[in-house]
């Protein structure tokens, strides 16, 4: 079975309510939002697979992208472009955040001493001046659910994608874990440590227990500990260099725990 197949197979999500009436002057909910199923893609680039995956099965149908090392203008540049943009969407809205209107304020950092050694920094700064901003993409009109959602939400930001799930997923009032979170190390791309297995990422959310269902898995990364290939589904090549991904699942006893 194809991935797209499995995925369609599953319980998929019902359009959330706030986003199926979201009108051009609405503010931002954060509550809303993150009471969605959320996938979360650190290191994201321009790298559209994970929305087209997850968006067009209904699985999903909010996305935070973090990455530090594009620019806003560089982004909503590939947004507008013809053949890099979402096919089949259009920009619905675009608002812009501060860091207020998604983070709480006084933040606590879940980093011990040891877990950074002292030649990587305890967070990565980002290139340019950080940035936050939610899209809202909506479908086109002559397509139908079989290309994917009505609508979709993009929370794009310019942020170390380590730093900003634990800001995101792991705070006193934040809400649920991500329903996805999409790992691909970047290798020699500039990351200071490994999204993947054993890395400050996984040491985070076992920190605070914050751990999502699904794994999206690049062939050159290794999953957490306690997840496990879905047996019989095949995996889907996407990303920058078409680098297979396999989905991975939480094992039945920490599902049960969780």
């Amino acid at each position: 079975m194809n991935l797209y197949e499995y995925l369609q197979n599953q319980r998929t999500e019902e359009l959330p309510e706030w986003l199926a009436r979201f009108s051009r002057s609405d503010r931002f909910s954060s509550n809303h939002f993150f009471e969605s199923r959320v996938v979360y893609y650190p290191g994201s680039g321009t790298d559209g697979h994970p929305v087209k995956l997850f968006g067009s099965t209904h699985s999903a149908h909010c996305f935070v992208y973090a990455d530090y090392h594009l620019t806003q203008d560089e982004l909503e540049t590939e947004l507008s472009h013809p053949r890099h943009a979402f096919r089949g969407y259009h920009t619905f809205a675009r608002l812009q955040l501060q860091e207020s209107d998604f983070v709480a304020k006084n933040w606590t950092h879940h980093v011990d001493t040891g877990d950074v050694s002292q030649n990587n920094y305890w967070f990565a700064t980002v290139a340019t001046a950080p940035f936050g901003f939610l899209e809202i993409l909506e479908r086109d009109y002559y397509l139908e659910d079989t290309h994917g959602a009505h609508r979709l939400a993009i929370l794009f930001l310019g942020a170390d994608g380590i730093a900003a799930y634990d800001a995101l997923f792991c705070q006193k009032d934040s809400g649920p874990a991500p329903f996805a979170v999409v790992l691909q190390d970047h290798g020699f791309g500039g990351n200071y440590d490994s999204f993947g297995q054993g890395g400050l990422l996984e040491r985070i959310a076992r920190r605070c227990n914050i751990i999502p269902r699904w794994l999206l898995v690049a062939a050159n990364t290794k999953p957490w500990q306690g997840f496990e290939p879905v047996p019989n589904v095949d995996g889907d090549h996407g990303g920058m260099h078409n680098t297979l991904r396999i989905l991975h699942e939480r094992r039945e006893a920490q599902l049960k725990q969780a």
